[in-house]
């Protein structure tokens, strides 16, 4: 999909060409195929089944949790929730998205000076809080990666590129963040990690498409990906050796 708000109908999301399934030109149109009468935002990522044209879930942790449960047969399958630690990982996941994942929004998207004062220090507690934990971690439940590092990532991959300018996160960076940091770029330099983000792409549609708080649509000229110490493509290793895989 390509982000082209002046093209998409609703919500910013295009096919470079047609959607396979449904043949819609942009996501709007999967979302009215699977469900006629829908007038919400139409938002990525969008499970879908394909056999009974019916929508299944477009909440992120809800589709990772579901694609990691699927049986798709012979393996060996990456598992990012194994059950002996699935305890732990709600939990984290529950106090990542609270205070990271959508603390950086709180700040970005408040309305008075004592909200983003409080979403604000609730984030850097929590990466404080994170950036202690990898101090004695490869990642964040061990030597293994699992949701709660697939869920951290999107948002630390982008917060010294986006979150801190536009959403004036910024009181520290995440490379002020020595272990967050690291584990950052270890986990960039996965190749089935990497191959996921667009670090450029990021920041433009970031610019461009929060309108409220970037009027003028400028976008800055960085920091770039390899500002932020993201790995060019002829460092990406592929280290099986950090997923646990289902038996």
């Amino acid at each position: 999909m390509l982000d082209n708000p002046e093209k998409a109908s609703r919500g910013g999301w295009i096919f470079d060409g047609r959607d396979p399934v449904f043949g819609a030109k942009d996501l709007r149109g999967v979302y009215v195929s699977v469900q006629p009468n829908f007038t919400g935002r139409c938002t990525a990522p969008f499970l879908v089944d394909k056999k009974l044209k019916k929508a299944v879930s477009n909440e992120s942790s809800s589709i990772v949790r579901m694609l990691n449960d699927f049986d798709v047969g012979e393996g060996p399958w990456v598992d990012l929730c194994p059950e002996k630690l699935k305890g732990e990982i709600d939990e984290l996941n529950g106090f990542l998205y609270e205070n990271i994942n959508n603390g950086v929004y709180k700040c970005g998207f408040s309305t008075s000076q004592e909200a983003y004062d409080r979403a604000e220090s609730k984030l850097h507690d929590a990466l404080k809080e994170v950036d202690e934990r990898l101090q004695t971690r490869k990642f964040m439940l061990g030597d293994k990666i699992t949701e709660s590092d697939v869920f951290l990532y999107p948002t630390v991959v982008r917060f010294d590129m986006v979150y801190a300018g536009l959403f004036r996160c910024g009181r520290k960076r995440i490379r002020d963040y020595t272990h967050i940091q690291r584990w950052m770029e270890d986990v960039h330099s996965l190749a089935r990690i990497h191959q996921t983000f667009d670090g450029e792409g990021a920041r433009k549609s970031y610019y461009r498409q929060m309108f409220p708080l970037n009027p003028s649509l400028i976008v800055p000229g960085g920091p770039t990906p390899a500002d932020v110490g993201l790995a060019d493509p002829s460092a990406i290793q592929e280290e099986s050796s950090c997923f646990h895989y289902k038996s």
